[in-house]
C-alpha cells in the first residue's frame, strides 16, 4: 500500500511540476508575442515614414530637374501649356457631346414609348371592331339558320 501511496505521489508532483513549466513557458510566450508585435507596430511605421520621405525627396528633385529642363529648353513650358490647354478643350467637348447623346437618348426613348402605347391603342380598338362584327355576323348567322330551321 505504501508503494501505492508513494507512486501516487509522485504522479501529482509530476503533474504539478509540469503544470508549473507550462504556465511559466506559455507566460514567456505571450510576451515574447507582445514584444514582437510592438517590435513589428514600429517596423511598419518605419517603412511607411521611410517611403513618405522618399516620396517627398524624389518630387522635390523632379521639380528641379523639370525647372532646369524649362530653363534650357522654353519650348518645354509651352508645349505642355498647350497640351494642358488641348485636354481641357477636348474635355469639355467630350462632356458637351455626352450631354447631347443623352438628351437625345431620352427624346427618342419617350418618342418610342409614345409610338407603343399609340400603336397598342389602335390595335386594341381594331381588335374590339373585329370582335364585334364577328360576334355580329356569328349572331346573324346563327338567326339565320333558326329561322330555316322553323320554315322546315
Amino acid at each position: 500500500m505504501d508503494l501505492i501511496k508513494t507512486l501516487t505521489y509522485a504522479g501529482l508532483g509530476l503533474a504539478a511540476d509540469t503544470n508549473e513549466k507550462i504556465k511559466e513557458k506559455f507566460e514567456a510566450l505571450v510576451e515574447a508575442g507582445k514584444k514582437a508585435d510592438s517590435e513589428g507596430k514600429n517596423l511598419i511605421g518605419d517603412f511607411f515614414k521611410t517611403i513618405d520621405t522618399t516620396k517627398e525627396d524624389f518630387e522635390a528633385n523632379l521639380e528641379k530637374s523639370k525647372a532646369k529642363l524649362e530653363e534650357k529648353f522654353p519650348m518645354i513650358k509651352e508645349l505642355e501649356e498647350k497640351l494642358n490647354k488641348t485636354k481641357e478643350e477636348v474635355t469639355s467637348k467630350f462632356n458637351k457631346t455626352k450631354e447631347d447623346l443623352t438628351e437625345k437618348a431620352k427624346t427618342a426613348k419617350s418618342d418610342i414609348e409614345n409610338k407603343v402605347k399609340d400603336t397598342t391603342e389602335d390595335l386594341t380598338k381594331k381588335a374590339k371592331a373585329a370582335k364585334e362584327d364577328l360576334e355580329n355576323k356569328v349572331t346573324k348567322a346563327t338567326k339565320t339558320a333558326k329561322k330555316e330551321e322553323t320554315k322546315k
